[in-house]
């Protein structure tokens, strides 16, 4: 683990894309600050990692950057259920139980940022 490790969580959906779009670049701009950075995508946050939507490109496209940066990309399982999303619809990602990742981010000496 890097000095610092952050879990920054996306709550935000795709209908507030300026600030969507604004978190994702945060996330990339630390994670190129060699800070070991971890992403989850929770409630309607998830929406940021569906590939067949209006936006998938510009998002796809930080992903891929994110990723690239050594991000670790999650969603909470509960929060695709609920949408009705399933992995062939979304872009790649760890499915993970998101309460359980995110005790274990504070567990472990994480900074916890949600936006």
């Amino acid at each position: 683990m890097a000095e610092k490790s952050v879990l920054i969580t996306l709550t935000t959906g795709k209908e507030i894309f300026v600030r969507t779009m604004a978190v994702l670049q945060l996330t990339l701009s630390m994670a190129q600050q060699e800070m070991d950075m971890e992403f989850l995508a929770l409630g309607p946050g998830v929406e940021v990692l569906r590939s067949n939507q209006r936006n998938s490109a510009q998002f796809g496209e930080m992903l891929d950057k994110m990723r690239n940066a050594g991000v670790n990309i999650k969603v909470c399982q509960m929060s695709l259920e609920n949408i009705g999303l399933t992995q062939d619809q979304m872009f790649p990602a760890d499915i993970v139980m998101g309460g359980i990742e995110i005790a274990r981010c504070i567990k472990t000496g994480y900074t916890v940022l949600t936006f």
